[in-house]
């Protein structure tokens, strides 16, 4: 038996939920990215936002690798892994990627139409709505914390749940992929999420690894803040 408390409105929406942990965030501008357009920051990203992504409703393989890509340790990403500006002898996600943008409900949500019923909160000044418990929906925490160097971590949400729903955050993320070169061994730094959609049983898989001809690196001391999130619309 679970506990909580759930509040409704006379048309059966829902004003108060314990179960929802981040009440103050919603999903906004989902978009469908194709292998061509793959970038990153995506549009409509505004300071404070964070970003999401999943692999694609029909996605290619048996697992998606959702991370930011760099070609240079001196640029920031502007892209996703898997893109059409990866190198052709990298992996490519010609299936795209879904993305989205976690928001902040305080001064981006609309007033109540007349006659609507429901509980919203104000700021002090009377007019910037903080909270509204009818006109927008709050994500579900499934999974936080920091990898530390040289690690994984494996999350297999509940059969209830819908795997295309659940996003990653990608800020933190990254994976610099380099061949070898001469005298210069390849070396991949690979702080990300694989989705294993083609599992019997569907799981993320969640890394934080340096490796450098077939071998793990061990000598590093990077963590990796991560961050899985489900759309409950």
């Amino acid at each position: 038996m679970s506990y909580g408390m759930k509040i409704y409105n006379a048309d059966g929406r829902i004003q108060i939920n314990t179960d929802e942990v981040a009440p103050n965030t919603f999903i906004s501008n989902v978009t469908t990215s194709s292998y061509n357009s793959m970038t990153y920051p995506v549009a409509n990203t505004s300071a404070g936002d964070l970003t999401l992504a999943r692999p694609a409703n029909s996605p290619i393989g048996t697992a998606t690798t959702i991370a930011l890509a760099r070609t240079n340790v001196s640029t920031n990403p502007t892209h996703f892994w898997g893109s059409s500006s990866n190198a052709s002898y990298f992996y490519q996600n010609t299936a795209g990627i879904v993305t989205a943008l976690l928001k902040t409900q305080a001064g981006n949500i609309s007033g109540p139409s007349a006659g609507e019923y429901g509980m919203d909160v104000y700021k002090t000044n009377g007019t910037t709505l903080l909270f509204s418990a009818t006109r927008t929906t709050s994500v579900r925490v499934l999974a936080q914390g920091t990898l530390s160097a040289n690690s994984d971590f494996t999350y297999t949400p509940p059969s209830y749940l819908d795997f295309n729903k659940i996003y990653a955050v990608v800020d933190s993320s990254v994976i610099f992929a380099f061949p070898a070169v001469f005298v210069f061994p390849d070396w991949v730094s690979n702080m990300s999420y694989s989705f294993a959609h083609g599992a019997s049983t569907p799981y993320i898989k969640i890394s934080n690894r340096i490796q450098s001809q077939g071998q793990y690196v061990t000598t590093y001391s990077a963590s990796f803040p991560y961050l899985l999130v489900y759309d409950t619309n």
